[in-house]
């Protein structure tokens, strides 16, 4: 990764005006240095540029879905909707169709998370 990234702690307030939480997200040290000691605390009026949610057995695929595309919407570069049962991670980008890979024991980061590799075995045995 080319520039440090920041994980921010509290929900981001998109340009759409929704308030969300996603399960892991990154910003871009730059973009984050950008916001005072006090916007840090609360909500962020900044959409993250990587974004992970992770599908429990008690989610609702659709709505999941519908969260990720809103996150792309509102300026994220990358997202992964991962469905550790069915080992399946949905990847969104912005400006092309959202890609489905089935079977994953790693996935590798792009872009603002070049270099980034999230190993799906750990994220399967918490679930």
């Amino acid at each position: 990764m080319d520039e440090a990234q920041h994980s921010i702690p509290a929900r981001s307030l998109l340009a759409s005006g929704a308030a969300s939480l996603p399960d892991a997200s990154w910003v871009l040290k730059s973009r984050f240095a950008s916001l005072t000691k006090q916007q840090e605390k609360r909500f962020v009026h900044l959409c993250p540029d990587f974004v992970v949610e992770l599908r429990l057995p008690s989610d609702r695929l659709p709505a999941l879905k519908a969260k990720m595309e809103e996150w792309i919407e509102n300026g994220a570069q990358l997202g992964w909707l991962i469905d550790a049962d069915l080992r399946t991670v949905c990847v969104y980008r912005p400006g092309r169709p959202v890609e489905e890979l089935q079977g994953l024991d790693h996935i590798v980061g792009e872009g603002a998370v070049d270099g980034f590799r999230l190993e799906l075995d750990a994220i399967r045995e918490g679930v």
